[in-house]
């Protein structure tokens, strides 16, 4: 564990100094706003700034997989995330200025493990965890952009597995899921005389999809010689997931740096088993920009 920890402290240092000399480019008046990319007017063959976050988190959950155990257990969860944030350029093939609207779109890719110990300490398993989302917003803004509320349509993926290793005929466990879920969010911008900062909240939650899962008595090694699992059509009734994002930005004259939680609740049933994970990380990440032509498109 302690050399993961310095293993991720030395990549945030050598994120750190790439940060630095990409972000010696840009103009104090363009970077005052912070993070992501605000709207503007954009004429072709002048540059438009993205948003780029990478992240490091750890932080303690609880899991209950029935199919495993009828216990539920704790742990300590690690794992590392990205995000970016982009605004979508309006046409210009008709000549128009090529004006950045308030709709734009965001993606986050999460890798996570755990380690789960029962409420005895005699049993254990791990938990590894894959997580994939891209989503379209719309941005309203206030008090000289300041002050931004957003809101709009999240597709998320995710593949989970628990491995527990005293289990003989059910080793393994783990569900796929694919949702189509609401997003919304606010932001409040501030700034120091030579630092600026942008509190976030976001939080989604789903509304339907499709989930993965084992049927209740179904071994591993039936799963593995293609025996059928539960797959169905999911939605409040039978899968709830609802993810929190808490960040703060700090933009320094040479850097910008996150500090932040992220709350991840799910909960699904069958008829027989019950699955919940409930996981709240801290969150540390370096955050960069990176820009492209405001081209007319083809």
């Amino acid at each position: 564990m302690n050399r993961c920890v310095g293993i991720l402290l030395m990549m945030f240092c050598a994120m750190g100094v790439c940060a630095e000399s990409e972000q010696a480019t840009v103009a104090p008046a363009e970077s005052r706003t912070g993070m992501p990319a605000e709207s503007g007017i954009a004429v072709p063959g002048e540059s438009v700034e993205h948003s780029y976050v990478l992240k490091a988190k750890v932080g303690g959950g609880y899991q209950l997989d029935t199919y495993l155990s009828p216990l539920g257990y704790k742990g300590l969860q690690f794992g590392l995330g990205s995000e970016w944030w982009q605004p979508f350029r309006q046409d210009t093939k008709l000549g128009k200025a090529g004006k950045l609207v308030n709709w734009e779109h965001v993606g986050r890719a999460d890798i996570g493990m755990a380690r789960y110990i029962s409420s005895a300490g005699s049993n254990m398993f791990w938990g590894f965890q894959i997580e994939a989302g891209w989503g379209v917003y719309y941005r309203w803004k206030w008090i000289e952009d300041r002050l931004q509320v957003f809101a709009g349509p999240y597709l998320e993926g995710c593949f989970a597995a628990r491995y527990h290793a005293n289990n003989v005929n059910k080793p393994l466990s783990f569900d796929v899921a694919i949702d189509a879920m609401a997003m919304g969010g606010l932001s409040w911008s501030f700034y120091g005389k030579k630092t600026s900062y942008r509190l976030q909240y976001t939080v989604r939650t789903n509304l339907i999809g499709f989930d993965y899962l084992p049927e209740y008595g179904e071994s591993y090694y039936e799963i593995t010689e293609g025996v059928p699992a539960v797959a169905r059509c999911s939605g409040h009734w039978n899968h709830h997931t609802v993810e929190h994002d808490l960040s703060l930005d700090m933009q320094f004259p040479h850097t910008t740096w996150r500090i932040g939680a992220e709350h991840y609740f799910v909960y699904y049933n069958t008829k027989y088993m019950h699955f919940m994970r409930n996981q709240i990380c801290l969150v540390v990440g370096c955050c960069w920009k990176y820009k492209t032509r405001a081209n007319a498109r083809l």
